[in-house]
């Protein structure tokens, strides 16, 4: 993110972020934070959860994070 972004005005470039964040998305989340008015961060996460060799559930993650500083 490259663009300051306000939550009173929504750019089409903030909508164009959130949907490229959720492209190709099949299981996970993406989160937007927000300080003051502005969109300071929007993560992606994946998590996949597996059996590990006991049998008990563990669970495997990924995350991106885009930043506006």
């Amino acid at each position: 993110m490259e663009q300051e972004y306000q939550t009173t005005e929504i750019s089409e470039s903030l909508v164009e972020e959130i949907k490229d964040a959720l492209r190709h998305k099949q299981y996970g989340s993406v989160e937007i934070y927000i300080e003051g008015g502005r969109v300071v961060q929007i993560t992606e996460r994946t998590i996949k959860k597996t059996l590990s060799n006991d049998r008990q559930p563990r669970n495997n993650y990924q995350t991106w994070v885009r930043v506006k500083r």
